[in-house]
């Protein structure tokens, strides 16, 4: 949560500062409990948008070739804009909480909560403004299972082919999980900055489509991949707990076939 929240913000920042000098700021302005800024829309968040985008894809590679990687690539892209679609409002409200301390006073929304949020967004705006930035989002969405889910799925069956390393074991799990994350950050951070800019525009701020590619673009070639190494710090090691959690929660938990359960049985 701390490093995304740091991501947003210094996708918005005007002056360019690092990750730390952003950190330290923060801190020493608010307090360290503003790191968690929007914490509410983030569990909303995951709660519907990652649970939905794992569920389905782990449904559609049952009835697609699982070492086709074009086929998981295919599977992944509907997973993540389904699931995208579902997320989208709480993934606005998460990232206007994230970035109200370091808007203008003019600029800043000041949601007490996601709920307080969403109300006040249909109050203010309209319905159809939940899914401002929506277009970015579901295709940012579309990115991340592919990076994530897609390239998990094909690490691991590189990894058993070159590596002859153990089908269930953790190193399996861990070492898949960070290359997929390491080819998650690039993959999705132009998309990301898009969808944070669209989000937390105003009538006055980030208005335009020329406005944001030149706000985008204002530390040059850089502002492509504006807030990469809080990325790199969020994503990476969140990929890796969240896999090998999955794999031991399936491992341990799993779902058995009808042909195991008659032979139990027996």
């Amino acid at each position: 949560m701390p490093f995304d929240l740091l991501e947003s913000q210094m996708m918005i920042l005007k002056k360019d500062r690092t990750t730390l000098q952003t950190a330290f700021r923060l801190i020493k302005r608010h307090g360290y409990l503003s790191l968690y800024d929007g914490y509410s829309a983030q569990m909303l968040r995951q709660l519907t948008y990652t649970t939905v985008r794992f569920h389905l894809y782990d449904i559609g590679k049952q009835y697609v070739d699982e070492f086709n990687f074009l086929h998981k690539i295919f599977v992944a892209t509907v997973s993540g804009m389904l699931a995208g679609i579902i997320g989208i409002p709480s993934e606005m409200i998460n990232t206007r909480m994230q970035v109200d301390r370091e808007m203008g006073p003019q600029h800043r929304r000041n949601y007490k909560h996601v709920f307080d949020g969403f109300r006040r967004v249909v109050r203010e705006e309209g319905f159809r403004a939940l899914y401002t930035g929506g277009l970015f989002a579901c295709s940012r969405a579309a990115l991340i299972t592919i990076g994530q889910n897609a390239m998990y799925d094909q690490s691991k069956i590189l990894f058993l082919r070159y590596l002859k390393v153990e089908e269930n074991s953790k190193w399996l799990h861990t070492i898949s999980s960070l290359a997929a994350g390491l080819i998650c950050v690039p993959l999705v951070q132009p998309l990301e900055i898009l969808k944070t800019m669209q989000m937390v525009s105003t009538s006055t701020f980030l208005s335009t489509r020329s406005e944001k590619t030149t706000y985008m673009m204002r530390f040059g070639l850089r502002g492509l991949f504006r807030g990469f190494t809080a990325t790199v710090c969020r994503m990476v090691p969140s990929t890796i707990i969240m896999f090998v959690a999955y794999e031991q929660l399936r491992l341990q938990f799993g779902y058995y076939k009808e042909t195991d359960l008659q032979k139990s049985n027996k």
